[in-house]
């Protein structure tokens, strides 16, 4: 779904558009490229339903890839019907899946169900590996290559993917397992000991809990067991319109097939070629060319959106020479729409630097807004990656260009301002681990007398990674940007320098002995920092002493 069709009024509806509206039956599969109206159709279905008093508001169900998709949608139905409904007018499929079983719950008397967060299963999976490390035997045996990621957010992160793809399959721990020895994959094979493993943690721990990758297929295992409850959801749910079809997993479309068996008629509306969501599990292939095995599937026609309605003539031009040169997963009939309108142009611009580039960009915007009066809200730049994003982010701000961020994806122990802060917890922790449940006032005599501590040779150093150092020394607790930490790094040097005999320096390895500093003022301390322009919070502690950090940073290296 894109706001920008939900927005924008359709005008010179070709006739594809009337045969949706006007057809009638269990199963319709509606094809368009980018820009030919498909959300807005599917919008305009649900309402035709309503308006010809077939179908009540409440019984008509629009289906989104995302909950961000699925409040859109919601928000735009519910403003054309003009109503009020007691059920969520478009809802995900796992939302679907969950009121289901949230209704099952509450009719036998069962555990209420809950859904567990990507989050909550991370510190399960966190407390299950941590759990191996301190106990050696008592996980199991990964291959050789894996031994250092074992330990890092990314490896947890690839772990509960690979878990929540199997779980969607239908695969439990044992049966993972044998599939790992069956294709020679020793890190499923101990992946599904891990998944037997969890399965037993949350059974115990979250009665009712239910991982977003199983909830639908329990859904779709109760109404499969449940006539009753199959008759209750049918009773609910008259028409199902998909939107992004082409976004549907596995599961889904087993519920789907599910759902359409007890007589609900399904629109599927999407794109096969414009499927994003395939590292979740989604798969294409179901609108392109599976779709016919839900019932009716045989008999039922195709339509195919003709006309667009969001690039210019140019502009669709240019992008039809660079779509024809990609594969498609359901024939190509429907691309290449025609444009509504004309106009609109491309060119081609190679700079030297990503700096220049991103200049070029801030400059084009402004004299698009300031002498062309193009609102802020209709300008977008497009880039491959994450890394060129923060760059184009930093020029444009600099050039007082205001700039939307699309929604992050990243998780909340990753975000800059979080970050730092958890490793310096954990710090505090790892400190002072028995006398913090004894109360703060205990507490604050254990770390004053960690820090005397420190002054008989504790490193403090040892706590923490020179990563971790560089990370808390930039992030804005820390305060530093990259000039101020090179100046910090050459103070800790010259200090370092100076409290040993000299000796000739190998300038291959750039190596400089690391120092512990025990109490005593590096030339890094207060005084120095305010002349230097440093943050004295980096370089000295409450009581004036030279920063422990100073090892580790020395370390990380100039």
């Amino acid at each position: 779904m894109t706001t920008t069709v939900l927005d924008r009024p359709l005008v010179g509806t070709a006739d594809p558009w009337q045969q949706v509206l006007r057809h009638r039956g269990p199963l319709l599969r509606v094809l368009g490229g980018p820009g030919t109206g498909k959300s807005r159709l599917a919008i305009d279905v649900v309402v035709d339903r309503v308006e010809r008093g077939e179908l009540r508001a409440d019984r008509c169900l629009v289906l989104a890839p995302s909950r961000l998709a699925a409040a859109r949608m919601r928000d735009a139905v519910t403003a054309r019907l003009g109503t009020t409904t007691r059920e969520p007018l478009a809802r995900t499929v796992a939302s679907l899946g969950f009121g289901i079983l949230r209704r099952l719950a509450i009719r036998d008397d069962l555990p209420t169900p809950v859904l567990l967060s990507g989050p909550e299963q991370d510190v399960v999976l966190r407390d299950l590996l941590a759990g191996h490390r301190l106990e050696p035997g008592s996980g199991p045996t990964w291959p050789h290559e894996l031994a250092d990621a074992l330990v890092t957010n990314g490896f947890r992160a690839e772990l509960r993917d690979l878990l929540m793809r199997a779980v969607e399959h239908g695969l439990d721990g044992a049966a993972l397992a044998e599939l790992g020895r069956e294709v020679g994959r020793p890190e499923w094979i101990a992946a599904g000991a891990v998944l037997e493993e969890y399965d037993q943690v949350t059974a115990l721990s979250r009665p009712g809990a239910y991982d977003p990758a199983w909830i639908v297929t329990a859904a779709a295992d109760a109404l499969t067991d449940d006539p009753d409850l199959i008759e209750e959801v049918a009773a609910l749910i008259g028409l199902i319109v998909v939107d992004d079809a082409q976004e549907l997993t596995t599961p889904s479309a087993r519920l789907l097939d599910v759902l359409a068996r007890a007589g609900i008629d399904v629109l599927l509306v999407g794109d096969p070629d414009a499927a994003v969501q395939t590292f979740r599990g989604a798969d294409p292939a179901f609108l392109g060319r599976q779709w016919r095995s839900l019932p009716g599937g045989a008999e039922a026609p195709t339509v195919r959106l003709t006309q667009g309605f969001r690039l210019p003539e140019t502009i669709a031009g240019a992008a039809a020479r660079v779509v024809d040169l990609v594969g498609t997963s359901a024939g190509a009939r429907h691309r290449g729409a025609p444009p509504a309108q004309p106009g609109g142009a491309v060119e081609a611009h190679v700079f030297r630097s990503a700096a220049a580039e991103a200049g070029f960009v801030a400059d084009c915007f402004r004299r698009a807004h300031l002498l062309d009066g193009i609102p802020w809200s209709q300008l977008a730049v497009v880039v491959r990656g994450q890394a060129r994003a923060a760059t184009i982010r930093r020029v444009l701000a600099a050039a007082r260009v205001p700039v939307a961020e699309a929604a992050s994806v990243v998780a909340l122990r990753d975000a800059e301002a979080v970050r730092p802060l958890l490793t310096l917890l954990q710090i505090a922790l790892a400190a002072v681990p028995d006398e913090l449940s004894r109360g703060s006032k205990q507490f604050t005599r254990a770390a004053e007398k960690a820090a005397g501590e420190q002054e008989e040779g504790v490193d403090v150093s040892a706590l923490l990674t020179p990563e971790a150092a560089v990370d808390l020394l930039t992030s804005p607790y820390g305060g530093c940007d990259a000039v101020t930490l090179r100046r910090l790094r050459r103070g800790l040097r010259r200090d370092a320098l100076a409290r040993q005999p000299a000796r000739p320096r190998d300038r291959r390895t750039r190596a400089t002995p690391a120092v512990r500093l025990r109490g005593r003022r590096c030339t890094a301390n207060r005084r120095d920092a305010e002349r230097r322009h440093l943050p004295p919070a980096a370089t000295t502690d409450r009581r004036g002493r030279g920063c422990s950090l100073g090892t580790v940073v020395e370390r990380q290296g100039r």
